[in-house]
């Protein structure tokens, strides 16, 4: 392994990060200013369910509800789509509704779309620390989420007496996702005329330099030519598990959050390295930590 300098300057290294190129541009753009050659391999991609009737009926009484609960970028771009559908804003959708955010990222995106926020955890931007943010006072609230997500908000919350109408929005899928039901990113559909169900998508988003096949992941890995592996999600450690059960000795490996380190552990891969925020600076400081633990761990 080729070891960056460990004030930051990752200059040598190569690492792979595991998200398309709309969800990794800004961490791709932060690692590559600090000297490393990244690649961004999209492991995982989301559709919409194959009935959305349920997802529908929800949305249609959004407003009777006194908060709307977001835990990701994608739960955001899955009611920007169904909102179009409506032809209406996904602010005028949720009406006055108060509307929790668990981080940043997913914060900037309902920005983007011009919903106000009122809530976003500080520091700890999971599951657990937007529940420790939510009032205790017992609301009525919905939450759409992945398939795949765990029941830590619904179950919290439940057991503080407010009544939840969780919901699937969206399921993860192995990339790349059915073009007629793939969640678009939020400005998708601006310029485009593919159609889904009224819903304008661009269907096959371009690829940028520096974005490699999961073949050539595969290849890279076993060759020697990859120093760090992000893993951006516990979905996408799965997905790496099962495309090469152990990693090589020489790699060093970086989860996004507790999470995904403890999911990834659990299937036996070791984690180098945790980042402190799911930010673009979070994670170059975690490869950055990463590359030291390995060396001290060979």
């Amino acid at each position: 392994m080729t070891v960056g300098r460990t004030n930051g300057d990752l200059s040598g290294l190569t690492v792979a990060l595991l998200r398309s190129a709309d969800r990794g541009a800004a961490m791709a753009a932060e690692l590559t200013r600090r000297g490393a050659k990244t690649l961004l391999v999209p492991l995982i991609d989301w559709e919409l369910p194959a009935d959305t009737a349920e997802l529908d009926r929800f949305l249609d009484a959004a407003d009777s509800y006194d908060w709307l609960v977001l835990t990701s970028v994608t739960a955001v771009r899955v009611l920007a789509q169904r909102a179009r559908v409506r032809r209406v804003s996904l602010s005028s959708l949720i009406g006055s509704v108060k509307v929790a955010a668990v981080g940043a990222a997913t914060g900037a995106a309902l920005a983007e779309l011009g919903v106000n926020v009122q809530l976003t955890p500080e520091e700890d931007q999971s599951a657990e620390g937007l529940l420790a943010e939510l009032p205790a006072q017992p609301a009525r609230a919905l939450l759409p989420q992945s398939d795949l997500a765990a029941d830590t908000l619904r179950a919290g919350l439940a057991g503080r007496g407010w009544m939840i109408d969780a919901v699937t929005a969206y399921v993860t899928v192995g990339y790349p996702a059915a073009a007629e039901r793939r969640v678009s990113a939020v400005n998708d559909g601006a310029d485009t005329g593919d159609s889904v169900d009224g819903d304008t998508v661009n269907a096959n988003p371009g690829e940028p330099a520096g974005t490699v096949t999961q073949k050539e992941l595969l290849g890279d890995l076993r060759q020697g030519r990859i120093d760090v592996v992000v893993l951006t999600s516990p979905s996408i450690a799965a997905r790496l598990h099962a495309m090469m059960e152990s990693l090589p000795g020489t790699v060093a490996t970086v989860a996004i959050g507790r999470r995904t380190e403890r999911d990834a552990s659990a299937l036996g891969m070791r984690i180098d390295a945790t980042a402190s925020a799911p930010s673009p600076a979070g994670i170059a400081d975690a490869v950055s930590t990463a590359v030291v633990n390995h060396r001290k761990r060979n």
